[in-house]
């Protein structure tokens, strides 16, 4: 694996584990939205899907197949 890869590999990992731990559950959401965020549920969870796709996005932003 060249240098570049390697970044991109890290890159890539660290969006997965920020996506997987750094964001609330659905049922969290749905609890605290409104007193967190003064958001009703649905939309916190539509703001919350917004943003893990543009972390995704981000993340892969540069990376070619091999």
């Amino acid at each position: 694996m060249s240098p570049r890869q390697q970044e991109q590999f890290n890159r890539m990992l660290a969006t997965l584990r920020k996506i997987a731990t750094g964001y609330q559950t659905s049922e969290q959401l749905r609890r605290k939205a409104k007193q967190q965020y003064g958001l009703d549920a649905s939309e916190a969870i539509e703001y919350a899907y917004d943003n893990i796709q543009q972390e995704a996005k981000n993340a892969v932003r540069g990376v070619r197949e091999a």
